[in-house]
């Protein structure tokens, strides 16, 4: 069976292609610099390319972690109303026999949810410092649900934790949180500094996992999902005190490591939850930090020169 990969040369999209290309698996992946799917033309054009794919896998969105999602609402709104509808559109008409599988973000849940289950995604707001990139999210599983009931689609949404992995962006003012801890460690240990800063006291919960167990997994749950909403994260959640001694430990640091419980850190609590997952289709993420890190680590330490003043966005 064809894939087709949206979003197929970003950081999660590069390790789905090593992926696919390890299980022999055919598959069609892109970048906006091949199809910008802001673009109709463009969607229609790679899509009617590839109407014998039998699996829609859809990554594509303009987002970073950080302030950017505060500082750029608008461009954000537009840039993902346009990729996400003309998406969906585009599968409806040029390849409705496939199946697509749309990745969410948790920031589509609702701000007030802590353990997040997949019932709770509509039931209230989602957090002001994501307000605008949380609402296209929710807005892609409506999506999904809309083009699900009229046109009688299977199409499916699943939720993934806080990925880290090689190859990702590790410029601290888009990074997601592992990826901004191993960028602290690894320069700290090659400037020899005294000290870390890790922002809370190092008890607040969240989920993170390895992009591998993701793409694994993602590709094992495809053939099984029909018009499923599922969180495909590890079981339970991991405080940010054992991410950051993770880190630690991996690069070898052997400084001060300083939490700061004066620095705004955002909920005690907030994890995607796994039941779903579990009780339905049978599957259990990794939860173990240790060997995903070090190899993240491990690259950053040998990319440390060409990465280490990469940004994700020159002109967002």
């Amino acid at each position: 069976m064809k894939v087709l990969v949206t979003g197929g040369t970003g950081f999660v999209g590069r390790h789905l292609q090593q992926e696919l290309a390890r299980r022999g698996m055919a598959n069609f992946a892109f970048g906006k610099r091949q199809f910008d799917l802001t673009r109709w033309e463009h969607a229609e054009a790679v899509f009617k390319k590839n109407a014998d794919a039998g699996l829609v896998l859809h990554l594509a969105s303009f987002q970073a972690a950080g302030e950017f999602p505060a500082k750029h609402t608008a461009e954000q709104f537009f840039a993902n109303t346009l990729i996400h509808t003309h998406t969906l559109e585009a599968w409806r008409k040029f390849i409705p026999h496939a199946r697509l599988i749309t990745v969410g973000a948790s920031c589509a849940y609702p701000s007030a949810a802590q353990a997040m289950t997949e019932d709770k995604i509509f039931e209230g707001a989602i957090h002001g410092s994501v307000y605008s990139y949380g609402a296209t999210k929710r807005m892609l599983y409506t999506g999904v649900l809309a083009y699900n009931d009229q046109f009688k689609l299977n199409g499916n949404y699943v939720v993934p934790a806080a990925m880290y992995g090689e190859d990702d962006d590790f410029n601290e003012s888009t990074a997601h949180v592992p990826a901004a801890l191993v960028a602290r460690f690894v320069h700290a240990v090659k400037m020899n500094l005294p000290e870390v800063e890790i922002w809370g006291d190092g008890s607040q919960i969240r989920d993170f996992m390895d992009v591998k167990d993701f793409v694994n997994g993602l590709l094992d749950l495809a053939p099984r999902l029909d018009r499923d909403l599922v969180n495909l994260v590890p079981p339970g959640g991991k405080t940010v005190k054992e991410l950051a001694l993770a880190v630690c430990e991996a690069a070898g640091y052997r400084g001060k490591v300083v939490f700061n419980s004066n620095r705004y850190t955002g909920a005690k609590v907030k994890f995607l939850d796994a039941t779903r997952l579990r009780e339905k289709f049978g599957m259990v993420i990794n939860d173990v930090l240790a060997h995903g890190i070090r190899r993240t680590v491990d690259w950053y330490f040998e990319n440390y020169e060409a990465v280490k003043d990469r940004r994700k966005f020159y002109n967002p």
